[in-house]
């Protein structure tokens, strides 16, 4: 084919240059002082000479190869006689997702122990996520799977696990043929009844990434559908098993596939996240007979998990008979199926009268919490915004006890209700509009702009002196179509401050500001905005770039190339880690296991922030069932957190229920800020780092409520 040779070609390219790269940079010293030709000699050796090689191809990863030595280390690191250095550095050169090193991880695919040929796939599938051509690369991949020589040269990979991973990268990459996603389909679908059980949970896990990612070019075809339903309810103990029937209902779920019979089954396997997805499937699926019988009994389940996501079934498709399965789910033993059932009540169903009485008894037991943000304030200020909805008048009774609460993110419910109730609570608007808490001043000034429009611009100015990064991005939103003259002053003004303070986390503030000056300010705020276009940070210099190009008329340009990138950490001293302990302040425990080898430096900040206390105090604020908990930001929300910027480090590793990992905004953006994997969440994987396990206390996990208090978190070593 003509699109395949000249993608070797232009692969054949890429691969002599970094040749040529290589010849040059193994005159010149690279990082620790040793050359390319020295550092192969050493690590030959073993010893010191392997970690020194190890820490050099680590700094290499840790820069993004933005340098031909950098580059030039890696690739000595795939030449070395060690497999295990060749697998870190196809790793490496995976997590650079550079489509011009695609040619090169190819060539670890075959010849190379199990090992690295696992990583050098994963690793393939990661360099093409970004462009690239893929021709030649998916027929290879499909050539591993299985039968004899293929056309192209490839031969059939034999070791289970590996192909398990060749199968699961191929659901994950980015398409744009119709005919080449079908293709990979059949391949795949061929192997869902595979005997081995590695090669079993690749296909399904590909078919889930296929059934995601793919929706736009069509279903899976009915054969497939099959096949999924077959693997869904297929006999089998143990996680592997387990995992392949929870990835083959999530394909199900994302292709419109499942039906009455395997959602009936899936209601009685012993996995409760089987059975949870059984309910998602029976919420989606459009052809099910028995949806109420099905849903009564996952609403009478054992694990809380499946109750909370029948709630959803439930008011969705059964609200219009009675309240009666949400009044009593508002009393459930589980608080976050209580506070669902609060939440759900307040969208209204038949029989209201019975569900306002239970909000407004729930919101009337308001009593004083501690400072820890304890459990007490959690189904009262839930409540109230429900009955702000069902009740607005014995609502507006209740909202001063809130309004003045000692806890804020009670104060911040109060904001959300204020807003429900409109007109009469502008006046507690106001008062919490000037709340000290940056996440509470948010919610009244979204209330307050729901109500009041432009006439609350003034408050929204007022706002901008904040150093909070989630409320100045708020507000900036809050000004779109903003007629004050003042604005655009304001906001240069703030983007200086921000700027000044050379802090990667507040990307995302500036980049807002700018999206706003862009519609507020005029060319002659076109001088000050240029120094911008040399911005550290590429997306706000193209915002910058995209600002002046609207005001002027003329294109401008960002200049900056890449983010700046910090010392990477010693390998030597995460030798040692082995986990952590994390105590909350409630006296909960849970422990998790640390990845060193796997993500070094994220283990490595992580390591470094617990043992200097700054998780110490910190809450768990984004608390969402059956997904995630996130936590570790010293302003309680999305946008504050530690910095510079963390790179990602992806791999292998899947985002499995108790999987730790690292909130990010986009490539390299984590701020030390953690979340916990409630549930196996396969959309994740690819995308986010995952660092640690948790492997003790995941009940505590299960039970942490919003605003709960990290009080300490321990390094383990070994």
């Amino acid at each position: 084919m003509a699109g395949c040779s000249a993608g070797r070609m232009q692969g054949h390219f890429h691969h002599g240059l970094l040749t040529l790269i290589v010849s040059v940079a193994s005159v010149v010293s690279i990082a620790g002082g040793l050359s390319v030709s020295s550092v192969v000699q050493q690590q030959s050796a073993g010893g010191g000479g392997d970690l020194a090689f190890r820490q050099s191809m680590f700094e290499a990863e840790d820069s993004r190869g933005a340098d031909p030595a950098g580059l030039a280390t890696l690739l000595a690191g795939l030449e070395s006689p060690d497999p295990e250095i060749r697998r870190l550095a196809v790793r490496a050169f995976g997590r650079l997702e550079r489509a011009d090193l695609s040619d090169r991880i190819a060539q670890l695919i075959d010849g190379a122990p199990p090992a690295v040929r696992a990583e050098a796939v994963n690793a393939l599938g990661q360099s093409v996520q970004r462009g690239g051509e893929l021709g030649a690369h998916v027929t290879t991949l499909i050539g591993r799977l299985g039968g004899d020589a293929d056309a192209g040269g490839a031969y059939s990979e034999a070791d289970p696990y590996v192909r398990g991973v060749v199968a699961e990268t191929l659901g994950r990459l980015p398409y744009q043929d119709t005919d080449r996603v079908h293709e990979v389909e059949a391949a795949l679908a061929s192997l869902t009844d595979a005997a081995e059980l590695e090669v079993r949970l690749g296909a399904v896990n590909g078919l889930e990434s296929l059934a995601r990612l793919q929706r736009e070019r069509g279903p899976l075809t009915a054969e497939t559908i099959e096949r999924l339903r077959a693997a869904a309810r297929a006999p089998g103990t143990g996680e592997v098993a387990g995992r392949t029937r929870r990835l083959a209902l999530s394909a199900l779920i994302a292709s419109g596939g499942a039906d009455q019979a395997t959602v009936g089954a899936s209601l009685d396997d012993n996995d409760p996240q089987v059975r949870r997805l059984a309910v998602l499937a029976l919420r989606d699926a459009d052809e099910i007979d028995a949806r109420d019988a099905l849903i009564g009994r996952a609403l009478a389940d054992e694990s809380p998990m499946v109750r909370y996501d029948a709630l959803g079934a439930f008011a969705e498709h059964g609200r219009v008979q009675s309240c009666a399965p949400l009044v009593s789910a508002g009393d459930d033993s589980n608080t976050h199926v209580a506070l669902r059932a609060m939440d759900l009540l307040g969208a209204g169903c038949r029989g209201g009268a019975s569900a306002a009485s239970l909000v407004a008894r729930a919101a009337g037991r308001l009593v004083d919490a501690g400072s820890d943000g304890g459990d007490d304030w959690h189904r009262p200020a839930h409540a109230i915004v429900a009955l702000a909805r069902l009740d607005p008048d014995r609502a507006a009774t209740l909202l001063s006890r809130f309004v003045d609460h000692p806890v804020w993110q009670a104060r911040m419910y109060a904001a959300r209700a204020a807003g429900v109730l409109g007109d009469p609570a502008v006046e507690a608007l106001h008062a919490l509009a000037d709340d000290p808490n940056a996440n509470v001043r948010a919610a009244a000034l979204h209330g307050l702009v729901e109500i009041e429009a432009h006439t609350a611009d003034g408050r929204l100015l007022e706002a901008m002196t904040s150093d909070d990064y989630g409320l100045l991005r708020s507000v900036a939103g809050l000004l779109e179509g903003s007629p004050d003259r003042r604005a655009p002053t304001v906001l240069l003004t703030v983007l200086a401050r921000l700027t000044e303070a050379d802090r990667d986390t507040s990307r995302d503030p500036r980049v807002a500001i700018l999206t706003r000056l862009r519609e507020l300010g005029s060319r002659r705020n076109a001088g000050v905005l240029r120094s911008y276009l040399e911005d550290v940070d590429p997306r706000v210099a193209t915002a910058a770039a995209a600002t002046l190009t609207e005001w002027t008329g003329r294109p401008a340009e960002a200049v900056t190339e890449r983010m700046r990138s910090g010392a990477a950490p010693s390998l030597a001293a995460l030798l040692g880690l082995t986990g952590a302990r994390v105590r909350m302040a409630s006296g909960a425990v849970f422990e998790v296991d640390l990845f060193p080898e796997e993500t070094p430096a994220t283990v490595a900040r992580f390591a470094r922030l617990a043992r200097d206390g700054y998780y110490d105090g910190l809450t768990f604020h984004r608390v969402v069932p059956n997904f995630v908990i996130q936590g570790g930001s010293p302003g309680a929300n999305e946008f504050m957190g530690d910095g510079p910027y963390m790179r990602d480090e992806l791999g292998l590793r899947p985002h499995l229920r108790g999987a730790v990992g690292i909130s990010t905004r986009g490539r390299d953006t984590g701020d030390a800020q953690i979340f916990i994997d409630l549930t196996d969440n396969p959309r994740l994987d690819h995308n986010y780092t995952v660092f640690a396990q948790v492997t003790r206390g995941m009940d505590a996990v299960d039970a942490i409520l919003e605003g709960a208090v990290i009080e300490t978190i321990e390094i383990l070593e070994r």
